[in-house]
């Protein structure tokens, strides 16, 4: 487990060289261990948390879209407007705004008379193109180029004499599930769960699935690449039992009052703003040791499947089945022959 507290990680502030592009962020990701601009197999996360902030009439950076990148933006302080393909979308703290990949572009602008706040969640893909529609750039990850498209014929270069006559396409319009969707997050259902004994429970409204997820689905089911929710745990419950994922990253940000996150053979006590990584492999458990409700985030990659291990009861279960067992020892031949 890795934890940072949100406090203790600079702001680090940028603007374009006449400043109508300005704004200031706290790479958590980075502070968590994630190599920068990396995908999972480069050492990076599967996904990549931002906490940003923004200064009234400003926006962090120009009218864009991504080819492959998602993101998730979670207004935590002041108001501003969403400017996504021809509209344009007033939000306040408590509003969440998903920007799938497609065509259409998007730009966070505060359009309120104090800061604005900020969570940007967002995938790691190996590469990624960026259209900036406002002054007709590409760019290019991972290799970091800005460039302006130049109409020319598939063969130029590859023959001597090859045309050069082919006119530039237009960018297709975005379909339905590639178009920006809102939700407020205190108008989400919230639902419950209890064990029988009472030792666990909790609450969760499902941000990503408001915004147009599928349950337990990665972009491999036409989901999403991560999962957002918000989760309430009552005084003195855990959330669930003590347990170990094989395949799937979580990412958690405390919200409101205190808990102990008990990770492999240590104990942490944490409290609000608090933000901590659970890679595969390791056992882990919140429980609320204060007196208010604990709320905190939790986001998490969506694998095609995964397992989960019980150490305290023993027990697995396997995913996507979601069958709960306990293994009997057996031979490798058993039942082959």
């Amino acid at each position: 487990m890795k934890l940072v507290h949100l406090d203790d990680i600079a702001w680090e502030e940028w603007s374009s060289p006449r400043g109508k592009f300005h704004g200031s962020g706290r790479q958590v990701s980075l502070a968590l261990g994630a190599v920068p601009d990396a995908h999972l197999g480069a050492g990076g996360h599967p996904f990549d948390l931002e906490q940003g902030r923004l200064r009234p009439g400003k926006a962090g950076c120009p009218f864009h879209s991504h080819s492959s990148q998602w993101e998730l933006f979670v207004i935590t302080r002041g108001e501003g407007t969403v400017r996504h393909g021809d509209a344009r979308t007033v939000v306040h703290a408590g509003d969440a705004v998903l920007h799938p990949p497609g065509p259409e572009a998007h730009q966070l602008i505060n359009t309120g008379s104090g800061d604005l706040e900020y969570l940007l969640l967002a995938d790691n893909p190996a590469v990624d193109v960026c259209h900036y529609p406002d002054s007709a750039k590409w760019g290019y990850r991972p290799h970091g180029g800005i460039f302006r498209k130049v109409p020319t014929d598939y063969n130029d270069g590859e023959e001597d004499g090859a045309p050069t006559s082919a006119p530039p396409r237009p960018v297709p319009a975005p379909a339905e599930a590639q178009r920006a969707r809102f939700v407020t997050i205190g108008s989400i259902p919230e639902h419950g769960r209890l064990s029988p004994g009472g030792k666990f429970g909790s609450f969760r409204r499902d941000i990503s699935l408001a915004l147009g997820g599928i349950a337990d689905t990665g972009t491999w089911g036409g989901g999403h690449p991560f999962d957002l929710q918000q989760r309430r745990v009552p005084a003195g419950r855990a959330v669930c039992p003590r347990h170990a994922h094989t395949v799937m990253w979580e990412l958690f940000i405390a919200l409101a009052g205190t808990a102990d996150v008990r990770s492999g053979d240590e104990t942490h006590a944490v409290r609000t703003g608090h933000v901590w990584l659970q890679p595969p492999g390791t056992a882990h458990q919140i429980r609320n040791t204060g007196t208010e409700d604990f709320v905190f985030h939790v986001v998490a990659d969506n694998p095609r499947a995964d397992s989960c291990y019980y150490p305290d009861s023993g027990k697995w279960m396997l995913d996507p089945q979601g069958h709960i067992f306990r293994m009997v020892e057996t031979t490798y031949y058993d039942g082959e022959e």
